[in-house]
């Protein structure tokens, strides 16, 4: 073969840092995709806890209305204490499950952005250091080239 060692160190350092370079934008497209997938997430979870927060609502609607039919058929006047106390602690249970339907969506939401940072994070020291590799392999491959080239091992002629 007719290229010399010096040259082939060289190309190697290059098809070396075309590779580390091709990992730098995989890791660059599977952060963007892992964003977008929590983004989804997070969209879903918001869109379970308004949905449970509004089940919760329809229970409480539900049992004011059947407390009002018992009401109505057992006689009880509208201000009676009894009748007012039963809602009212109807009432404040179901105010303590919407605020803890509340607290846990942003619990979730709250994961999924953390998430999103630590994968960012990785994602950009992975970049750095895939261009410190190649900053690397490209130098020593330079300098491998130059050693080799110059006169590190080529016997000198004698004329």
């Amino acid at each position: 073969m007719g290229i010399d060692p010096a040259t082939m160190m060289m190309a190697s350092a290059v098809v070396s840092s075309v590779g580390t370079y091709s990992n730098i934008q995989n890791v660059k497209a599977a952060n963007a995709r892992e964003r977008v997938r929590y983004e989804r997430e997070r969209k879903i979870a918001k869109l379970q806890a308004i949905e449970e927060e509004n089940m919760r609502k329809d229970m409480l609607n539900q049992t004011l209305a059947n407390n009002l039919a018992v009401q109505s058929a057992a006689g009880y006047y509208d201000d009676s204490r009894s009748f007012l106390n039963i809602n009212a602690q109807a009432r404040k249970k179901a105010e303590k499950d919407i605020k803890n339907i509340r607290l846990m969506g942003k619990v979730v939401d709250l994961k999924m952005r953390d998430q999103m940072f630590e994968n960012d994070i990785k994602a950009k020291s992975e970049i750095f250091g895939g261009w410190i590799s190649i900053g690397d392999q490209l130098s020593s491959g330079y300098a491998m080239y130059d050693y080799y080239k110059g006169s590190g091992t080529q016997p000198k002629s004698k004329d």
